[in-house]
């Protein structure tokens, strides 16, 4: 989960009942999306909004088509604008979640959140959200750590997996980036060499198209290693990142190849920022209008 900003720092019966007939939609989604899979986006952007209007955002995300929400962890991210939702028990924010017609398959969680003593606790967190997968939002290490560094978190990582799908769940990794270089090897590259491939799977970022990586390429490179994807697009003049189809992402290309190599039918996620002027939901609506057009 990234985007460049972070990377710096629904009476009561007849909701209930609009609520189920919208789960029961969800497990194939609209047709009109690629390959008929519903289509989610992630907390992170929209985290102010969600911290104002917890329900009332995430319907207007349900009228715009989504159909899932990416978390993050409220404790986790209590600093990063999550503070709000620490009040939720997570029965409450399930309950909030379902009843506005949305799934949540995926969240992210800090390392630190991951490691002893706290694994079980959001293992535990995890299981009561109905999570299907654990996601790991990049290693806490310093920007100069070494092989051995990154071979100790691969460690801990794949034996934390084994944690999480004793439990039932996925562990997954979510990139920031491909790079830097380690040992005169790309950083991406040695995760996924240390990285047990049952025990850890991947979460793409496609910002990454931004360093100068052909995404498409990396993808697949790696098949049956990725699980979903975050999704927005890169102008390469203005050099930042823009809604889906206003940047250089050949996203036909890109989204039959992670689908060929094994993506999960959940795990298309739009992440945009909403700090602009106007409707600060509109990217995010711009996003899921264009990949519902999308020919594949």
């Amino acid at each position: 989960m990234k985007t460049f900003t972070r990377r710096e720092f629904i009476g009561a019966s007849a909701m209930g009942l609009l609520a189920g007939m919208c789960l029961k939609s969800c497990k194939t989604g609209s047709n009109s999306t690629p390959f008929g899979w519903p289509m989610s986006f992630q907390s992170y952007g929209v985290r102010e909004m969600l911290g104002e209007d917890f329900e009332g955002t995430m319907q207007r995300l349900y009228t715009a088509g989504y159909r899932g929400i990416e978390m993050c962890s409220p404790k986790g991210y209590e600093n990063a604008g999550f503070a709000p939702l620490i009040r939720f028990s997570v029965s409450e924010l399930r309950k909030k979640i379902e009843g506005a017609g949305l799934f949540c398959k995926t969240c992210h969680f800090q390392h630190p959140e991951l490691k002893e003593p706290k694994l079980q606790e959001t293992i535990q967190y995890a299981a009561d959200l109905g999570l299907k997968d654990v996601v790991v939002s990049a290693a806490w290490l310093p920007e100069d750590a070494s092989m051995d560094d990154w071979k100790n978190f691969a460690d801990e990582m794949n034996q934390a997996g084994q944690e999480v799908i004793n439990a039932g769940m996925q562990l997954v990794y979510h990139n920031h980036s491909i790079g830097p270089i380690v040992d005169g090897e790309q950083l991406y590259d040695v995760l996924m060499r240390l990285f047990d491939p049952r025990m850890v799977k991947m979460q793409f970022q496609i910002a990454s198209v931004s360093e100068g990586f052909d995404v498409v390429e990396y993808i697949a490179k790696y098949p049956g290693r990725y699980i979903s994807l975050h999704m927005h697009d890169w102008d390469a003049e203005q050099k930042k990142i823009v809604a889906i189809g206003k940047g250089i992402v050949d996203w036909k290309k890109l989204l039959n190849t992670a689908k060929e190599g094994g993506l999960a039918d959940y795990g298309l996620i739009v992440e945009m920022e909403t700090r602009k002027p106007g409707d600060p939901l509109q990217d995010l609506i711009t996003c899921y209008q264009y990949l519902s057009g999308l020919n594949l």
